[in-house]
């Protein structure tokens, strides 16, 4: 074994096996898998090998794709032989919910160009015969999807690796990774010491073992999961030129497919769904297996039989069960280890085949090039940075019990949870909020109305908050509103290289001090790494602030690049204040008034103007207010001690009735739409597979650049390159009857109007109260980007005629907004 290479993985399942040949095809060969027993012995080897392509994001979708392509001519390019089925699939749908859910996936297919298409129950018939649709309203038909055999997929991987000069070490334990002074990672296996560049941790159900020899912990649990194989049908081995198509089906909660001329069902039970190791794997533990539990799971398998009677007609030869790893929310570990460097995650995985390929590919291009070509930011590890281990646990259970189940946009999921408040949510809930969670914290989504049931909503068609989102969007651009923003990630950045840091590492200019200026912060390949917003404080202080789930990648991000090694050292400080100080976002055109009431402090237009920060005190207590917002209205952001914000926002309620100003509280959903109407950007359109340029944000570079990724800035985008539009939609207005329609809410197809050229999607998207006007972003392609062009997009199956709009609907002049 080597003793020293540029890239040591650990784990050698299919994530690992994929990301060797993978940092080869990016040309690095000195590269190292270290495995402690034999390739596949963790997970890998019992999985069950399905790939679909019936997702529901652009990402996810793609990494499947590449797989099901990567695997049709993996065999063929390392020259090795696997066992590789293109079957079809099945995903049926008995309610409507089910059936919106299966159209939601139509636009991203056709986008990326795979076959995808919703069929009638006797043209899933036609496809399969032996499946019982009864009560079934739709299915999706993804032709060749696909199944293959694990040990195949990990061996063809390792095989190519090894021909492209990587090294595999089995029957090799690593023991300690340590990260030396210089930056460099040593990793003491039982076969010697390897000094490497960069460390990654690919060990499976044994990740967060891993992870603890560098002191921190991997969020992910092992959750045991069953699937059977049958004796022989017969009804199978009668017709050896077909296979049945993989059948997914919520009613079964699981898979069915065939297996050589066998059945094989696979359960992810409702209810009941247990972890394992929560102590630690044994170490000596290879190809571990559990024993059968056939009450677990006797429901949903009951349904199997019944949706495929020739497997309840014969016996069952081999049962699986074992340990999968699963994440909190559905989405595996993809990326840097929170707080270290070089340091690198490629875990989580519970689809491991679909997943492996596309992981191994986007990692190896961030390892070697310093960013991917898609967006991962739902995949990043730092978007964990605060959670415990119960509660990783109690939410990989209920990721579990959901991968068979509705996935209905804003619906809430309630395991372990609360986490973080802020000091007024009790009363927020008192008020009748409906809470969302962003990174921990628990943050209102909207105010259920008086008159109706104290429940929250869901839904693609418009949901039952619309009618009091409808009225908090109305108070706010009439009057005032209120919402908690404490969860917003939060940062101090002092010391007497204030200046230079910033310049370094943001885009835009630095403030003036009592002046606030919204900036980004690239890749060094130009791509968007965040926004932030910037208020100077004093000489050597910024109060830095940027949307909540970047607390912990966003500062890493700051801290990183205070003496990146090879760069330039600056002497600042960086610190995380999210938790010590909470944020209350106080909008409308009657703020003015309301908030004099509460302070001596000069609140005029000449004293106070627009991007400008202050510290003054309100009801007694002494808080930062920054004259911006996210809802296009005139107000303020008030940054207030944590212990002291219900102190302020009862002042606020106080005076509003005293005064007459008509505050009232607002939540997320109609933050959403009043930033739809004003044209403002979110992290949906701020991705790390985006330009300035494509993402129109350009106006905040510097002319003179000398910030990180300045250089790698390319021309405007031009021919098929993605560039950001905000586009009116066609859909009936709530006045005109529209109450079940459904709008955009990101990744629905656009196509050139009126043909099936796609040419984008949508990024967000929603219904703009205060404008009647249904509105959304996408990314499309340049030459249609012209405004008012017409386009069509793809909402839950249906047509719908967009324009592309040449500026935001309200308040274009800013006239309110700096008034």
């Amino acid at each position: 074994m080597r003793d020293s290479a540029r890239v040591v993985i650990i784990g050698g399942g299919i994530h690992g096996a994929a990301l060797l040949y993978h940092l080869t095809l990016e040309g690095w060969s000195d590269v190292l898998l270290v495995e402690k027993a034999e390739l596949t012995s963790g997970s890998t080897w019992h999985a069950a090998g399905q790939i679909t392509r019936s997702v529901g994001d652009y990402t996810t979708a793609q990494i499947a794709h590449y797989a099901i392509e990567t695997y049709e001519h993996l065999a063929e390019t390392v020259g090795r032989e696997m066992s590789f089925h293109q079957p079809g699939g099945l995903r049926v749908a008995y309610t409507d919910a089910e059936v919106d859910q299966l159209k939601s996936q139509l636009g991203i297919g056709r986008y990326i160009g795979y076959p995808i298409e919703l069929i009638s129950p006797a043209e899933a018939a036609e496809l399969n015969p032996f499946y019982d649709y009864t009560d079934v309203k739709a299915a999706i038909w993804t032709d060749k999807e696909a199944h293959i055999d694990p040990t195949d997929a990990t061996m063809a991987f390792a095989q190519g690796a090894r021909a492209n000069g990587a090294e595999i070490s089995r029957r090799n334990r690593v023991l300690e990774v340590n990260q030396l002074p210089s930056g460099d990672w040593s990793v003491v296996t039982e076969k010697g010491t390897v000094t490497c560049e960069h460390v990654v941790d690919a060990a499976g159900c044994y990740a967060h073992q891993v992870g603890l020899m560098s002191g921190f912990s991997v969020p992910q649990a092992n959750v045991l999961h069953h699937y059977l194989v049958t004796e022989e049908v017969p009804e199978f081995a009668a017709r050896p030129d077909w296979e049945m198509p993989v059948m997914r089906d919520n009613r079964v909660a699981g898979y069915i497919r065939q297996e050589q001329t066998a059945g094989l069902i696979g359960i992810y039970e409702h209810a009941g769904a247990e972890t394992c190791w929560d102590d630690g794997v044994p170490w000596e533990a290879e190809n571990p297996l559990f024993p059968e539990d056939y009450d677990k799971i006797a429901p949903w398998l009951a349904e199997a039989f019944e949706r495929v009677p020739v497997l309840g007609e014969v016996g069952i030869k081999r049962v699986i069960h074992g340990a999968i790893t699963h994440t909190t929310d559905a989405h595996m570990l993809l990326g840097p280890a929170p707080g270290l460097r070089n340091y690198w995650l490629n875990t989580g995985s519970s689809i491991g085949l679909a997943w492996g390929p596309g992981a191994g590919r986007e990692l190896a291009r961030w390892i070697v090039h310093g960013s991917t070509e898609l967006n991962l930011r739902h995949y990043d590890p730092r978007r964990y940075g605060w959670a415990t281990p119960e509660f990783i646990r109690d939410k990989a259970i209920e990721d579990y019990e959901w991968m068979f189940r509705v996935h209905a946009p804003g619906e809430e999921r309630m395991a372990n949870r609360p986490v973080w408040t802020s000091t007024i949510h009790d009363r927020l809930v008192e008020k009748r909020a409906m809470h969302g969670q962003a990174y921990g914290w628990e943050q209102p989504k909207w105010f259920v109305p008086e008159d109706q049931p104290l429940a929250d909503a869901h839904g693609w068609r418009r949901p039952a908050w619309y009618a009091g989102v409808q009225a908090e969007s109305a108070a706010v651009r009439s009057a005032a509103g209120v919402m908690d923003l404490s969860a917003f990630a939060k940062f101090e950045i002092s010391g007497p290289d204030l200046e230079a840091y910033c310049a370094h590492v943001f885009t835009g200019r630095v403030p003036k001090v009592g002046r606030i200026a919204l900036n980004y912060a690239l890749t060094p390949a130009g791509r968007i790494e965040t926004e932030m917003t910037l208020s100077r404080i004093d000489d050597e202080t910024v109060y830095a602030v940027s949307a909540a789930v970047g607390v912990q990648r966003d500062f890493d991000w700051l801290t990183r690049h205070v003496d990146e090694p090879g760069g330039p050292v600056f002497d600042v400080t960086i610190r995380d204040v999210t938790r010590d100080h909470g944020a209350l976002a106080l909008a409308g055109p009657n703020t003015r008034p309301l908030l004099a009431a509460l302070t001596d402090a000069d609140l005029s237009n000449e004293a106070f103007r627009f991007q400008a920060v202050r510290r003054i005190e309100v009801a007694g207590v002494s808080l930062l207010a920054l004259r911006v917002g996210f809802t296009g209205s005139r107000g303020w952001e008030l940054h207030i001690p944590m212990e002291e914000l219900a102190t302020v926002y009862e002042a606020l309620f106080a005076a509003s009735d005293a005064g007459d100003h008509g505050l009232v509280d607002f939540g997320s959903h109609t933050l959403n739409a009043l930033r739809l109407e004003k044209g403002y950007l979110s992290r949906f359109e701020l991705t790390h597979d985006i330009g300035p340029r494509q993402a129109r944000v350009d106006r905040w570079l510097r002319e003179d650049g000398g910030f990180i990724g300045a250089d790698a800035i390319g021309d405007e985008p031009t021919g098929t390159d993605w560039v950001l539009v905000m586009l009116d939609v066609d859909v009936p207005t709530l006045a005109d009857g529209g109450a079940d329609a459904a709008d955009c809410i990101g990744s629905e197809g656009v196509f050139v109007a009126g043909t099936d050229d796609a040419i984008g999607l949508t990024t967000s998207g929603g219904y703009g109260f205060t404008v009647d006007k249904s509105l959304a972003f996408a990314f499309i392609h340049a030459e249609h980007a012209e405004p008012g062009s017409s386009l069509d997009v793809l909402i839950l199956g249906e047509r719908r005629t967009a324009t592309v709009l040449d500026g935001p609907v309200w308040d274009p002049s800013n006239a309110e907004l700096l008034g």
